[in-house]
């Protein structure tokens, strides 16, 4: 998914200005500063990647407001919101087989300490995930396919365990 690829890319995260962004939250409870979450890529994500400025029709023309004009696709509360996603991404640890002294090549990793812990709203006044099953309303090992084969590997997932 490219916007997945996107979305971990150290580089973009750089460039984009969510690389080790951190909620307002853990900031306010570590250094007791009032921040908010930078709306640069929220607004990169939904303008140029996802949905355009204007929201469309099937057949590709601009859906109207009650004025007859182009029904805008987000509002800044959108952004401010989907800008909070954003946080806690954070550059891997630096390998030995890579140049510099950062590791941008990797796909970042998730501070889990620093994300947001709040819902998010969408666009369509409601929250992100909602339409999602909760893990728990889900049956009992839901997780595994019918049909696959598991094998218990211990400690160890040697070749020679494989077959």
């Amino acid at each position: 998914d490219i916007l997945k690829e996107i979305s971990y890319n150290p580089l973009m995260a750089e460039n984009l200005s969510f690389l080790n962004s951190k909620s307002s939250a853990y900031v306010w409870e570590r250094y007791r500063i009032k921040a908010q979450a930078d709306e640069n890529f929220a607004r990169e994500i939904m303008q140029l990647f996802s949905m355009g400025l204007i929201q469309l029709n099937l057949d590709g023309s601009p859906k109207l407001n009650d004025n007859g004009e182009a029904a805008l696709a987000y509002t800044n509360e959108d952004i401010m919101s989907l800008s909070r996603v954003w946080t806690g991404f954070n550059l891997q640890p630096r390998r030995g087989n890579l140049e510099g002294r950062d590791n941008r090549n990797d796909p970042m990793k998730i501070e889990v300490t620093w994300r947001d812990k709040f819902p998010k709203s969408d666009t369509t006044e409601g929250y992100i995930g909602d339409y999602y099953p909760l893990c728990e309303d889900l049956p009992n090992k839901a997780f595994l396919k019918i049909g696959a084969t598991y094998r218990f590997l211990g400690s160890s997932s040697m070749p020679e365990l494989m077959s």
